[in-house]
């Protein structure tokens, strides 16, 4: 990597990914039946916390990246290192789980609107000018180390604290880490934007205006769509064809060790392909491991769909980045990153229950896969189509 690219910095931003990530969008799955038994209720009421958190982490992102722009990433950092642990420790002390998930949900999403790709992509990019797709390509792969290392210690603390201590443990980390952010990561505020958009409608407005622009939004909003069924049913499609739960459990696992391959070489790659050239090879090995995963039943195909399904699902997340770093306006970037982000978890959102709709009217699991490999498919077929280029602005 060149040297401008401010490593003390990104390494900063790449920590605070790894535990943003892990205090509930990973951790929460880790506790979810603890949180039932503790409260006597079922795990739906407060899987609501977690959905409220996926909305708001939307809604407010994009709060987030228009502050970005205009003020840079200390504004945010700081909002959410006040808001966001704080609210979600005041959930921990809650009797009801409506009240727990109600408030679980609000401090989740001011976390993730603060500390997710969406804002820190941004910022790296706008640390290392000239030099912005190695830094998110670092950044991710700080961030593909959440799930591997913070799943465990979720599940360390869970057996040792319980479900209440670890999760105040894990958002005060958090806390302390947004405030180191918001102290050095942009001291010099070069991460703001010096000509932002009179406003967020008039950003989006304008940058809907651009074919390019429009072709990448579907092209990840389809990708998004087709990636969430993938995620969901990766225990449940392996298990329909005959594996094992603990076999797929640990499979699932080892898919998502897999990411951090798919994002190791992309440095190097990048300086011999076009961005849209390998963000178009990365989806097609998405859609490759969806048909692979649909057809599980064998561990030879399963082992199949870790190595390519993780290898593409890892490499998409820092492209989508880079790519939207050439081809969205430079002086909106923040407010687009959020809105994009806001849209493309919509997206995550419904795509598993499509999926299931489709897997319950033809009872079949791998029908739900399908689907999801051709929805990723329309992602390629999108950025393939595009007549022109993607380009720096």
């Amino acid at each position: 990597m060149s040297s401008n690219v401010p490593y003390f910095r990104v390494g900063i931003l790449g920590i605070l990914t790894i535990v943003a990530y892990g205090s509930w969008f990973y951790g929460f799955g880790v506790l979810l039946d603890d949180m039932a038994a503790d409260f006597g209720s079922g795990v739906g009421i407060l899987t609501m916390g977690y959905t409220i958190a996926q909305i708001l982490t939307g809604v407010l992102g994009m709060w987030a990246g228009r502050t970005l722009d205009r003020h840079g990433a200390r504004r945010p950092f700081a909002f959410g290192a006040l808001a966001g642990p704080s609210v979600v420790v005041a959930s921990t002390f809650a009797s009801s789980p409506v009240v727990f998930a109600v408030l679980f949900g609000i401090g989740g999403g001011v976390i993730g609107a603060s500390s997710f790709y969406h804002l820190t992509q941004t910022v790296a990019a706008r640390l290392s000018v000239g030099n912005e797709a190695r830094a998110i390509a670092q950044l991710t792969i700080w961030g593909a180390f959440s799930s591997p290392l913070l799943i465990p210690i979720t599940e360390l603390l869970r057996s040792s604290i319980g479900w209440r201590d670890t999760v105040r443990v894990s958002v005060v980390v958090v806390g302390l880490a947004l405030v180191v952010a918001a102290l050095f990561v942009d001291r010099d505020g070069v991460s703001r934007s010096l000509s932002p958009s009179a406003s967020s409608r008039l950003a989006v407005a304008g940058a809907l205006k651009n074919y390019d622009i429009r072709r990448y939004a579907l092209s990840s909003l389809a990708s998004s769509f087709g990636t969430s069924i993938i995620m969901v049913l990766q225990i449940p499609a392996m298990v329909a064809g005959g594996l094992e739960r603990s076999t797929a459990a640990s499979l699932a696992g080892a898919r998502g060790f897999a990411q951090l391959f798919g994002r190791l070489p992309l440095g190097r790659v990048l300086d011999v392909w076009s961005t849209r050239n390998v963000l178009i090879g990365a989806k097609l090995l998405v859609a490759a491991g969806a048909v692979l995963l649909a057809f599980s039943g064998n561990v030879v195909v399963a082992v199949g769909f870790v190595v390519v399904g993780g290898l593409g699902i890892g490499a998409v997340s820092p492209l989508d980045g880079i790519y939207a770093r050439e081809v969205l306006p430079s002086h909106d970037l923040g407010t687009l990153m959020g809105s994009m982000h806001f849209v493309g978890g919509f997206m995550s959102g419904i795509g598993p229950l499509v999926g299931a709709f489709v897997i319950d009217l033809t009872d079949r699991t791998w029908s739900g896969l399908i689907l999801a490999s051709a929805t990723v498919l329309l992602g390629v077929v999108l950025l393939i189509t595009s007549p022109r280029p993607a380009r720096s602005r």
